[in-house]
């Protein structure tokens, strides 16, 4: 900005006017107070300026001029005058002369070079804020009321622009603040949490990560994609990739991540926007409690002893199929085989409850090793066990409950050096209709099994009635 005549300017109150309007917008730029200052000092001629701002016992100033000023020179001329005690009892002071003297007592070469000065209160309603604008010329000032309402209005447009910076300054300490708490958390935290900025480079890592996973953060940062360790499908890593940098995940979500053993765990991660707009990553390694529940979940729907399904998982299944079957819908048609092993209690009282219990799990066995992948097997108690076929008509349970006495023919169980045979009897039910009655099927199966057991045992008997 072109430098004005200072002593026509500020000595004629249209000439300042003016000099204000064309000051006014270049001061709502984002500068340096600094840059503010300095092109203050050339627009009206002055030696020096500073603004010092007081706030919770901490002092700042930002100064610009031919002179130089500490900010120990500046509390030195409000202590001398008294007027931060005295708040309220001013806004503006001016000086005609000798300005130079009560701002530097000590410095002759300042006290000489500065003559005229203004000195304005920053009124701020945060009453834990004091702040001061101060302006000083080489020369006596033609007209004190001028420079006066120059610098009042002068110290408003500053007082925008100081409060801007101090909210600024309040968020950058509140940022650093919070970062460090959880910077504090991280290192003692025993939960996993981490970091990576948008190059995927590892900038947090905490010790319960390098514990759990077996990296640590140099060796993370040794490899081109640091995520490829923990996601080996490209896919995958990209979902988490996604989840981390362009979409925060906020809720617990469940990762699988490999370990440096290889083994791969259960995470619960979620994801917290930091005030510097980092991302951190928080998990919890539930690999174990997953593993606990898997167990509880087996032992609820698995047998013990056979480790083909239960009863109630197995009842649970047919009532699934049978909602789901269709007349209209072949692919939705099934199957139900009942079968009894022949003669259990024979076995039972002959050889031993131990030998009874190896004759079901071979009979499971030999199941299981002959079975479509599809059918469900499970036990409903004693030596009873349902087979569900899906996709299976009658002529092919027949042949596969024909291929398994085949099977048990030519393997019978061993006790000790003595072979003992095994045979079941069954019934067999087609289900290809609207119907959700389990209770009504399982009777029909049940029905033909004991119209096999009477006919002679060691055959399959198809019910005489189907669902249509």
């Amino acid at each position: 900005m072109k430098t004005e005549n200072l002593a026509v300017s500020l000595g004629d109150g249209a000439a300042a006017l003016t000099l204000l309007a064309k000051l006014m917008p270049w001061l709502a730029a984002q500068r340096s107070m600094e840059d503010i200052l300095s092109v203050i000092n050339a627009s009206l001629g002055a030696h020096l300026a500073w603004v010092v701002i007081e706030q919770d016992e901490a002092w700042q100033i930002a100064c610009s001029g031919e002179v130089e000023c500490t900010l120990r020179d500046a509390q030195t001329l409000l202590e001398q005058l008294q007027l931060r005690r005295n708040q309220r009892a001013w806004r503006v002071i001016c000086w005609r002369r000798h300005v130079g003297k009560l701002l530097f007592p000590t410095q002759s070469f300042a006290t000489n070079k500065l003559q005229s000065g203004v000195l304005c209160k920053l009124n701020y309603k945060d009453t834990s804020i004091k702040g001061y604008f101060f302006l000083a010329f080489a020369y006596p000032l033609p007209s004190l009321s001028i420079i006066k309402n120059v610098v009042i209005i002068l110290v408003e447009k500053l007082k925008d622009y100081m409060e801007e910076i101090l909210v600024r300054e309040r968020t950058a300490k509140e940022m650093q603040r919070v970062v460090t708490q959880y910077k504090a958390l991280f290192d003692r935290a025993p939960v996993l949490m981490n970091s990576f900025d948008k190059t995927n480079r590892c900038i947090l890592w905490n010790g319960e990560c390098e514990r759990l996973f077996g990296w640590s953060i140099n060796e993370l940062n040794q490899q081109p994609d640091p995520l490829a360790l923990f996601f080996p499908d490209p896919e995958m890593r990209q979902q988490v990739r996604s989840s981390v940098n362009t979409s925060p995940a906020v809720d617990m979500h469940e990762w699988h991540p490999i370990r440096r053993d290889g083994q791969m765990l259960t995470v619960l991660w979620s994801n917290i926007l930091l005030p510097d707009r980092s991302i951190l990553s928080i998990g919890l390694d539930i690999t174990e409690r997953k593993k606990v529940e898997r167990q509880l979940e087996k032992k609820a729907t698995i047998d013990d002893l056979t480790g083909c399904y239960n009863r109630f998982a197995m009842l649970r299944k047919l009532k699934e199929a049978l909602v789901q079957c269709k007349p209209e819908d072949s692919r939705s048609h099934f199957s139900l085989l009942m079968l009894d092993l022949d003669h259990f209690k024979n076995i039972n009282d002959r050889w031993g409850h131990l030998t009874g219990d190896a004759a079901l799990v071979h009979f499971c066995d030999q199941i299981r090793e002959h079975s479509d992948p599809s059918y469900l097997f499970g036990r409903l108690g004693g030596e009873e066990f349902l087979i569900l076929m899906p996709h299976a008509d009658r002529k092919n349970a027949l042949r596969f409950s024909q291929k398994i006495r085949a099977a048990l023919a030519r393997s019978p169980l061993l006790s000790g050096s003595e072979k003992i045979p095994l045979s079941f009897s069954a019934g067999l039910v087609f289900v290809c209709g609207e119907q959700t009655d389990t209770s009504v099927l399982l009777t029909l199966a049940d029905n033909a099994l004991y119209d096999a057991k009477r006919n002679g045992r060691s055959k399959t008997v198809v019910a005489s009635a189907f669902y249509k």
